[in-house]
């Protein structure tokens, strides 16, 4: 398959590089010292994995021309402009245009530039992180990337993509209700990212010295899903806390590296997102609510910094 991946950092690195792997004719669209890097010395994969691969990299969308499928893997807030800028030349009448980010906006975003026909709501999970441009450090953890269709149709792109992600290594399963597959998701991430800003904490301490707090973040925003149609368990609070015991207690999200280290975050997408979207569907979020005021403010200053 022809895929272009916007983004080459710690998601469109790892998946454009284990597509490319398998034999996948996969360009990528990046920036400033990033495409230095993989000009230079190519995409590099550390960690838990070892590889170095040659790659096509551009800043120029018309150099590759229409594709097949289009992994968006930039951050939240940076979607928008990058379909603007890049996707009507990447655009072929039946391409399917997949986000990877964290929340539920992004589809939307994507869906105002190509139509919802094109866009493939997409769940990614892989623990990765950039090391430095072109250099991808592969933490364990899953590593499975989710794709539906808006309507969740299955087409013969989305299918084919499917094969690919199989045979290079990425899980991946045929969904049926991909909006309930990312609320799943927000629940397992967002809570995290969330208490974990605020009290400068890890995974470990959040599921043990803070569990009631870390617990009614999750309830609340489960709540929310529900209300926005997710069609979620009674136990998926209790489930998500249960999968997360068996994971890496030093783990953190990006969003909270992001926060702490004074970087722009994803605040919008996702921890400001929950409070926000309560209101659309009159869902109290009390927990969330406090939580947003105080790291938006942390926002503001890190983006006044």
């Amino acid at each position: 398959m022809r895929i272009a991946v916007i983004g080459a950092g710690a998601i469109g690195g790892f998946y454009g590089a284990a597509l490319s792997a398998a034999g996948q004719d996969v360009s990528f669209i990046a920036r400033g010292a990033t495409l230095e890097a993989l000009r230079t010395h190519g995409l590099r994969i550390i960690g838990e994995q070892t590889l170095t691969l040659d790659v096509a990299a551009t800043d120029d969308a018309a150099e590759i021309g229409p594709v097949e499928v289009v992994l968006m893997c930039t951050k939240t807030f940076q979607v928008a402009d990058a379909a603007r800028s890049y996707l009507p030349a990447l655009m072929g009448p039946d391409t399917l245009v997949v986000s990877t980010q964290n929340g539920v906006q992004a589809p939307f975003l994507l869906e105002r530039t190509v139509g919802r026909e094109h866009v493939g709501p997409g769940v990614c999970r892989v623990w990765s992180k950039i090391a430095e441009p072109g250099v991808i450090d592969l933490m364990g953890g899953p590593k499975s990337l989710v794709v539906g269709t808006w309507d969740d149709a299955v087409t013969p792109v989305l299918s084919a993509f499917r094969a690919a992600l199989h045979q290079a290594g990425v899980a991946t399963s045929e969904s049926t209700d991909i909006w309930t597959e990312l609320w799943t998701k927000v629940i397992h991430v967002v809570p995290q990212g969330a208490v974990g800003a605020l009290l400068d904490a890890p995974l470990g301490e959040l599921l043990d010295r803070h569990r009631a707090l870390y617990r009614r973040t999750m309830a609340e925003t489960a709540e929310v899903a529900r209300a926005h149609g997710a069609k979620l368990p009674d136990d998926v609070v209790e489930a998500t806390l249960g999968f997360l015991a068996g994971q890496d207690p030093s783990s953190t999200t990006s969003f909270q590296r992001d926060i702490t280290s004074g970087r722009r975050s994803e605040f919008a997408a996702q921890v400001g997102a929950i409070p926000a979207l309560g209101d659309e569907v009159g869902v109290d979020t009390p927990v969330n609510d406090v939580i947003a005021e105080v790291l938006g403010l942390a926002e503001e200053r890190n983006r006044a910094a």
